[in-house]
């Protein structure tokens, strides 16, 4: 995947979650500037926000190293979402199904965000996630 195929028209259902995979798997230093921009998206997020999440893949973008990981997570995102088009069996959503932006982003997304270190909380939090992917692919945002 390139970097012009990850792009945003609105709000892109895969971007947060790759975000907070990249945060996870990444083993490098983010530059103190990305974590400002990164706080300042957790700050929205706590606010209600949700559209604020829009600006993850252009601050992913900003250092090439983490992007690299931000695009495999996204990658691995879009083959779990094509998986589950093509199982059939997956029960349907119902009225009693929370939406997919009311629960994680403030309680769970926006919490790693805020952090002065988003990629150590990131790991510290997810690190007894046996599939990383799959697990935070569940998440509802």
């Amino acid at each position: 995947m390139t970097s012009q195929e990850v792009t945003l028209s609105g709000f892109d259902e895969f971007a947060p979650k790759a975000f907070l995979i990249a945060l996870a798997r990444f083993e490098g230093t983010l530059a103190p500037e990305l974590i400002a921009e990164v706080n300042e998206v957790g700050a929205a997020l706590v606010a209600g926000d949700a559209e604020k999440a829009s600006e993850l893949i252009k601050i992913a973008q900003k250092d090439v190293v983490f992007n690299e990981v931000f695009e495999r997570a996204y990658e691995d995102l879009q083959e779990i979402d094509e998986t589950k088009e093509k199982n059939k069996y997956l029960p349907e959503l119902d009225e009693n199904t929370p939406s997919r932006e009311s629960d994680d982003f403030g309680n769970f997304l926006a919490p790693i965000l805020r952090d002065p270190n988003p990629p150590s909380m990131a790991k510290r939090l997810l690190a007894k996630a046996s599939n990383l992917v799959e697990w935070i692919d569940k998440l509802r945002f």
